[in-house]
């Protein structure tokens, strides 16, 4: 089975959050340890190399009906995200726009490419019996 993968425009601006596991130990006399339990792991950087980093990505971003040429394309998103969440929180690539755009239908560019889940609730906004906005999505990075 083929990994679905987010095709649509991204707008701007692009959050971008790195979590880190840390627990912080007050040892007195203003000392604080802090220890990171984070595994190493290695992707691809967007200029063809690999890093090592630490810490899960998530990436938020604004979404309206404005980025798409009519209400069939937004449709296409709402399809896409609960097509998603049906799934139990299916994982699906995601392209950094910093890293990679436009992003890779196929999904077999590496660079700039997340595995993500949206974790939150789908919401829009509706008037007039149309899809306005999503206002935000935030993607976390999936490293199962």
């Amino acid at each position: 089975m083929s990994i679905p993968v987010w095709i649509w425009p991204v707008e701007y601006p692009v959050q971008i959050t790195i979590k880190l596991t840390a627990i912080q130990i007050d040892l007195g006399g203003g000392v604080i340890k802090t220890v990171q339990h984070e595994i190493p792991f290695t992707n691809y950087d967007g200029t063809g190399q690999s890093q090592s980093r630490k810490g899960t990505m998530s990436f938020t971003f604004p979404i309206t009906r404005k980025n798409f040429e009519g209400d069939e394309k937004f449709k296409e998103v709402m399809r896409f995200l609960l097509a998603r969440k049906f799934a139990g929180d299916e994982s699906f690539y995601f392209y950094n726009p910093a890293e990679k755009n436009p992003p890779d239908p196929t999904g077999d560019s590496l660079v700039g490419r997340y595995l993500v889940k949206h974790l939150e609730d789908i919401s829009a906004t509706m008037t007039k019996l149309r899809l306005y906005d999503f206002s935000n999505l935030t993607f976390t990075e999936d490293r199962s």
